[in-house]
């Protein structure tokens, strides 16, 4: 959802889900990505909303997250800062991309306001892509926010299914440079029932199983799962 959002500029998304399930680590990697090119994409990044309690503030961290410096002291000239920057981005066929994190954090007024960002448009697109990337209490703070929430494509992040599970551990071994996937079926199936597919955690007792197969056999069985669960703390 969120690359069509991006794609066909349609303005806004938001992504919400509980810690550790996965939200940051998409935004960066969006952002990863999309700065490989620079000639396509402007990303800017808010890594915490929680520094933008006024839309004075809120303004300041757009302009300095596109590289640029805030020139006006007052909220009027840095919006129409940020306007100037989008509009020459635009013309230069550059797609300009905000992401925020933590944007649970924004009061309503201050998240109100990036409605008024997403006016910035031609007869055929919006100029500016803004992701949030929050709690599911951003739910509630948009309720006193409608005419924003109304222009936002919504997912929630959820944790994994058994498949899913194993599909991102296998993703994750071979992006290390792994070959032989180490996890017998039983300790996939103990690593699931203990975090019930939160990624965080899964992620977490993953590693340190392998850090402890490394020094045996290299196989991970449901014992060594066992083994390695008393290390870690398990989010809820």
């Amino acid at each position: 959802m969120v690359a069509k959002v991006i794609r066909d500029r349609e303005g806004g998304a938001v992504v919400y889900g509980k810690f550790g399930t996965g939200k940051t680590t998409l935004m960066r990697r969006l952002y990863s990505e999309m700065r490989d090119f620079p000639d396509q994409f402007q990303v800017g990044v808010i890594e915490n909303a929680g520094h933008c309690p006024t839309e004075f503030q809120l303004a300041g961290e757009i302009i300095e997250s596109f590289g640029a410096k805030s020139t006006h002291n007052d909220r009027k000239g840095r919006y129409d800062q940020v306007k100037e920057l989008l509009f020459e981005n635009y013309h230069r066929k550059i797609t300009s991309i905000l992401l925020i994190d933590e944007a649970q954090e924004l009061p309503a007024k201050v998240l109100e306001s990036l409605r008024g960002y997403l006016n910035f448009e031609t007869s055929d697109e919006k100029i500016l892509q803004i992701i949030l990337f929050a709690l599911p209490t951003i739910t509630r703070k948009l309720a006193y926010a409608k005419t924003l929430r109304n222009r936002l494509w919504r997912t929630e992040l959820k944790e994994m299914t058994r498949a899913e599970l194993t599909e991102m551990l296998r993703w994750r071994f071979t992006q290390a440079g792994g070959k032989v996937f180490p996890f017998e079926e039983s300790a996939v199936n103990y690593l699931f029932d203990l975090t019930q597919g939160h990624p965080r955690n899964s992620c977490g007792l993953a590693q340190l199983a392998l850090e402890v197969a490394a020094l045996g056999t290299g196989r991970i069985t449901k014992e060594v799962i066992i083994q390695v669960q008393q290390k870690r703390f398990l989010e809820d």
